[in-house]
């Protein structure tokens, strides 16, 4: 019974998997070609050239056109498994991201992403407890709001949402608020950074410091650059956005503490019940990925095997990515209105336009690793 019902739910799969698969292919295969040699206002390539559109930037659009046009608000029932593997994929691909490094790579680097980073997660917690209380927002919607929009979104704000003892509304309002922004900024990214000429070193750093969601991160980079190698923005926007990552036991624990704190609750949360709880497993595998990198276990840079693991992770990255843009309802969007909007929205471009000046100011052009 249990092999039969196990089956059941990898058959569940396959529909929406295979439909996700089926666009992809599409997108790279006919879309993606097409648009790098259409002619439009007399130029060769203006889809690529002028809107930096690419099988990534695609993949999101009609995942969203899915869910918003073709379905009509609401993945259907024999998509749904499948489509369900969307946060799959995208930790999958983080992991095998592990591979573009070593560890000699990441020491060199960690002082100055740990430095920014932290600067940014805990200065956007604190501007969201005080602006907060000006919108006059529930403690335990704060709470959700300060960890969402400091460290990484979605993860963090269900991780948090239990210690505050936030509603589901509240996680719902949060994870809205910076999934809008993070549309808006997917983007709009590539155009600044194209028009300030700035480098992928440059762009990893600031949408790795300055944009909320992890996905977001690793959209808006392949969306700058579609190329998965040391040195391209994808490599460089995700050491800063694990670093954030692995921020959020602290996070978590940092928010609680100030909730309990302020209700004064007799409850005991240790650091380390939190660590173990909320954790996030896959980024032990981009380690692990790392340190094989570091030991020549993968093959060298140019290899067949280098090669092929990139053709996968590019794979990967887009099925998640269409899987992601069909989670994005533009109904939940238009409700996190009122004051989660405006706090949601006032941190979220703050951080991004402050990251944007910093980068510009004190991060050079290329990394010196």
């Amino acid at each position: 019974m249990e092999e039969k019902h196990g089956m059941a739910k990898v058959m569940a799969i396959i529909p929406g998997l295979a439909f996700m698969v089926f666009t992809l292919y599409i997108l790279r295969t006919y879309v993606e070609p097409w648009m790098a040699h259409a002619v439009v206002l007399g130029q060769k390539g203006w889809f690529v050239k002028v809107l930096h559109l690419n099988y990534i930037l695609l993949a999101i659009i009609a995942g969203m056109l899915y869910r918003n046009l073709m379905w009509g608000g609401k993945i259907p029932g024999w998509a749904e498994e499948g489509f369900r593997t969307t946060r799959l994929f995208i930790k999958a691909g983080v992991m095998m991201l592990g591979s573009l490094y070593t560890i000699q790579s990441l020491a060199k680097v960690g002082g100055v992403a740990i430095t920014l980073i932290m600067a940014f997660v805990f200065g956007t917690i604190f501007f969201i407890m005080y602006y907060g209380r000006v919108q006059k927002m529930d403690r335990s919607l704060i709470g959700v709001m300060a960890a969402a929009c400091g460290v990484c979104g979605v993860s963090a704000a269900i991780a948090t949402a239990p210690a505050v003892r936030a509603k589901s509304a509240d996680v719902a309002l949060a994870i809205a608020t910076v999934l809008g922004f993070g549309i808006a900024s997917m983007f709009v990214s590539p155009f600044i950074g194209h028009m300030l000429h700035l480098t992928d070193y440059q762009y990893g750093a600031w949408v790795g410091t300055g944009i909320l969601n992890s996905g977001q991160v690793l959209a808006t980079c392949l969306a700058y650059n579609p190329t998965i190698a040391p040195g391209t923005a994808v490599a460089y926007g995700e050491i800063w956005n694990v670093v954030r990552v692995i921020s959020i036991p602290f996070v978590v624990f940092f928010v609680t503490m100030w909730y309990w704190r302020a209700e004064a609750q007799t409850e005991h949360i240790t650091l380390g019940g939190i660590i173990k709880d909320k954790f996030p497993i896959f980024i032990l595998g981009f380690f692990t990925m790392t340190a094989l990198s570091s030991l020549e276990m993968l093959g060298a840079e140019g290899s067949s095997t280098i090669h092929l693991m990139r053709t996968v992770m590019s794979w990967i990255f887009g099925l998640g990515l269409v899987g992601q843009g069909a989670y994005i309802d533009v109904r939940e969007l238009r409700a996190a209105g009122g004051a989660p909007l405006k706090v949601g929205f006032a941190a979220g471009l703050f951080k991004y336009a402050l990251a944007l000046v910093i980068v510009l100011l004190f991060v050079s052009k290329e990394a010196n690793f």
